[in-house]
């Protein structure tokens, strides 16, 4: 005799989507403690300018603050059509700095969908 199972097959997908807009005040200050020693080169991938990366520098002693402050003028400079996720995400995964980690942590919405 014969018997017939019926089986469910779900797929389980793992979508990464980068987020619309712009990064807030408290997100940019966990990343500046998160970036540490790299926040120079981040801010270079930013655009933000090397006179200002030193006054940055000088002006804060703290790598957390260095970071955040480095990230807040990539803001103030590019404004809110500048300094969106998306461009976060790019200088994060960018070749010198491949912190893919820290582009996943701040700058994707994250989500499992079943197919």
């Amino acid at each position: 005799m014969k018997t017939s199972l019926k089986k469910d097959i779900y797929t389980e997908l793992f979508i990464l989507l980068v987020k619309d807009g712009n990064p807030t005040d408290d997100e940019l200050e966990k990343l500046g403690s998160d970036i540490g020693e790299i926040w120079v080169k981040l801010g270079r991938r930013l655009c933000v300018s090397d006179p200002k990366l030193k006054e940055i520098d000088k002006t804060h002693s703290l790598l957390s603050e260095k970071g955040y402050h480095a990230l807040r003028e990539w803001q103030h400079n590019k404004g809110a059509d500048g300094a969106t996720y998306q461009a976060l995400c790019d200088a994060l995964q960018h070749d010198l700095i491949q912190r893919q980690d820290l582009a996943d942590k701040f700058c994707y919405i994250k989500g499992n969908y079943l197919l």
